[in-house]
Parts: structure tokens; sequence; C-alpha cells
């Protein structure tokens, strides 16, 4: 079904006004750094934020430090639909990556509707096609979720996706198992689904833009996402920035540890070392305390006599010496032989504990018409 213009114009500011009035108040970006930051990317004709502006306020909501910030991009019903999107997706790049290096402790949120759906999935996995009106998008870069930017990312939320591809695992609701106006081309999704584990896709069987496949043209449908799965939506993102939050803790602990581990180690190996290197030449402290595993050392040892400096130098390495030692010495001078069975200090022990420790036409055409507010 086809319509005038002036019936496109009307519903554009009937979209405008639903959008605006159903926003709730949210946390706009300041030049401060937020545990939580999230990019919106509005769908087309709206104002900045949308009616994403409900689901960023729901996601902030209880959250001590949480703020969102606008993907900009011209995308009026008047726009090019291709220019729209490829200014959304190199911008997306850009601001991501910026704040990701300006606030590098930050979690990072994306979310897209409709037309902005499409942005947040080139951002994520990479853009480039032919769409309405026959326009041409150039391919652009997508994030990789190894490297910063892209491992900052907690979660990624689309709803009425252009390029929906059925039966993703990131797939909700009843439009799951359907084929968006423009699905993905099979590079694109394998290059997306890298972020599968953070990611989420919403359709309705009923919404004609990411359940064209299906057939439904009702329009209302792909409006009123926000109304009905703003608080599921939110919740999922919670939940995903508290899992990101418990990762991060037991890194942090788990690398503070091994560093401990390994600076005890250090600190008692070069107390050794440097108590050999105080041994007088006339004798070596036996080579087996630093070696062995504690309660395992047995060491003969022959020496041109036991000076009293060595034995100060013994003595360095356990408050109370040798544990228990037995020592026979011939104090006839030169040649004299000094035999011992010695149990390692018990402060050598840490050393052995610490190192084990390291171990279709008709449907585009009337999406246009009666769907370009909200594409």
């Amino acid at each position: 079904m086809l319509f005038t213009s002036s019936s496109r114009l009307f519903l554009a500011s009937f979209a405008l006004t639903w959008a605006v009035s159903t926003a709730e108040p949210i946390w706009r970006r300041d030049d401060s750094c937020k545990d939580v930051h999230i990019f919106l990317a509005k769908g087309n004709n709206e104002p900045y934020p949308g009616r994403q502006g409900k689901l960023a306020g729901a996601i902030c909501y209880g959250l001590d430090s949480c703020d969102y910030e606008d993907i900009q991009y011209y995308n009026p019903v008047e726009a090019d639909y291709c220019a729209s999107v490829t200014e959304g997706a190199q911008n997306g790049l850009s601001q991501v990556t910026a704040y990701a290096a300006r606030c590098p402790d930050a979690k990072l949120v994306l979310s897209g509707y409709s037309q902005g759906a499409q942005i947040v999935g080139d951002v994520l996995g990479g853009g480039g096609g032919v769409f309405f009106n026959n326009c041409t998008q150039p391919v652009n870069a997508a994030l990789d979720p190894t490297t910063s930017p892209g491992n900052k990312i907690v979660a990624a939320l689309v709803f009425g996706d252009t390029r929906h591809v059925a039966g993703q695992p990131y797939n909700v609701e009843s439009g799951a198992g359907a084929t968006g106006l423009f699905p993905r081309s099979a590079e694109q999704l394998t290059t997306l689904n890298r972020f599968s584990s953070v990611l989420r896709s919403y359709c309705v069987a009923t919404d004609p833009i990411c359940a064209a496949s299906y057939g439904s043209e009702d329009a209302t449908t792909h409006l009123t996402y926000f109304d009905v799965y703003t608080d599921a939506a939110a919740g999922w993102v919670k939940e995903m920035v508290n899992k990101a939050q418990e990762q991060s803790s037991t890194t942090t602990t788990s690398t503070t540890s091994s560093a401990t581990t390994q600076s005890t180690t250090q600190s008692i190996t070069t107390t050794i070392n440097t108590s050999n290197s105080n041994t007088t030449s006339s004798s070596a402290v036996p080579t087996s305390y630093s070696s062995a595993p504690f309660g395992n050392s047995t060491t003969n040892s022959t020496s041109s006599g036991v000076s009293s400096s060595t034995k100060a130098t013994t003595a360095s390495l356990s408050t109370s010496a040798v544990a228990s030692s037995t020592a026979s010495t011939t104090s006839a001078g030169a040649g004299s032989t000094t035999s011992s069975s010695q149990t390692a200090p018990a402060t050598i022990a840490p050393v052995n504990g610490a190192t084990r420790a390291q171990g279709y036409t008709g449907v585009i055409l009337s999406v246009m018409g009666f769907l370009a507010f909200a594409l």
C-alpha cells in the first residue's frame, strides 16, 4: 500500500511527538568518566535520544556512575539512507574508540533502534551493502572484541533491526526466526557474531522491518519496543555489567596474588644469594638451602675449615640457624672435614610454596511510506 507525502509528514510528526513525550529523565554525558557509559543510535527521523531515552534511564537507574551519549548522524526522512548509516557507523566507531581511550576502566553499552540498530550492527560487525532506493553503503571496519575498545563493550542491544538474520543465538522474542529487510551477508554475520556473548536482538513477528520475511504490515509493532521491553532489556544490561565487574575483580585479585607471589620468591631468593655472596672464601654455604624442597635436603660438604664468618652467614639464612643438625668438626686446620646432616631451614619453605603457586519491493515501499519516520 502506498501513502501520499502528506501522510508521511503526518506520521513523521506523530512519531516526533511520541518520541519526545515518552522519553524519561536520563543522565547525559559530561566530561567525567563513568563506570557505565551508554551509546545510543536513534531511529530514522527521531530527535536525540529518541525512544531509547527511556531505556537509558532504566539502565542508569540505581547505578552510582552511569550516563549516555548519542551517536551523531543526520537522518531525517529526506536524507539519503546510505549516507546516514555510513555517517552513523563512522561516528559510532570514532566515539566509542575515543571514550574507551579517555576512560579505560568504563564498561560500555551500545543500543540501536531500527536504522540505529543497523548502525550498531555495523559498528560491531562491519557494514556495507545496497539498501533503500538502491543506494550503496561502503564497507566499514568492525571493532575487534579482543582489543580495546571492543573488549570494553559489556552489552549491546538492537531493536527492530533492518538487517536482522534469522536463527542467531542472541535473537529474542517472537521474530527470532524471521529475516529483516536487508539481512547481513555471511561474512558480516561471522564478524558480528564475535560479539554474540554480549549481544541481544529484539524482534517481534509482526514487525515489518526486522521480520519482513513473515510478511506483516503492522506498523505499530515497530514503534512499541520500548513500551514493552524496556524493563527486561535494562535488567539484562545490568546483569551483564555485574558479570563484567565480577570477572574484572577476579582477574585483578589473581594478578595481584601472582605479583605478590613472584615478589616474595624474588625477595627470598635475593636474600639467599646475598647471604651466599657474603660467605668468606674459606667455605661456601650449602646451595641445597635454596634449591631443595623443605625437609628433603641432606648435604655433605667438604671444606678447608669452617670460619666464624661462615657460621654467621649460615645463621642469616635462618633465625634458628639450621633447625636440626649434627656436625662433627675436626679443628686441625687445613684439610679438616666437616660432615653435616641438615634439614632445610623453615625460612626456605615459602620459596618452594611460592614457586608452585605460579603455577522485497512492496514491503520496502510500504515501509518507506508508512514507517519512514521510524526506521
